[in-house]
């Protein structure tokens, strides 16, 4: 389920397996200003995702959900 938060950007749960072709390597991170827990992801892909909460849960892996909504729309 996605929970639009406006200006092209909504939230959703990494519930799928974490080895999927669409989970990406997290090769930076920088601090939402004005968040306690908010971080802007860099992938390996070069997309940018925002996370909340610890990202100890993510094991350095996370769901980019550009990359599989561009192989969506290519289909």
């Amino acid at each position: 389920m996605k929970i639009d938060l406006g200006h092209g950007y909504y939230l959703e749960p990494d519930d799928s397996s974490r080895d999927t072709e669409f989970h990406k390597r997290i090769v930076s991170t920088e601090r939402i200003v004005g968040t306690r827990a908010g971080n802007w992801l860099v992938l390996e892909c070069g997309h940018r995702n925002m996370a909340f909460g610890r990202l100890e849960h993510a094991a350095g892996v996370v769901l980019c959900t550009q990359c599989r909504d561009e192989r969506e729309i290519t289909k």
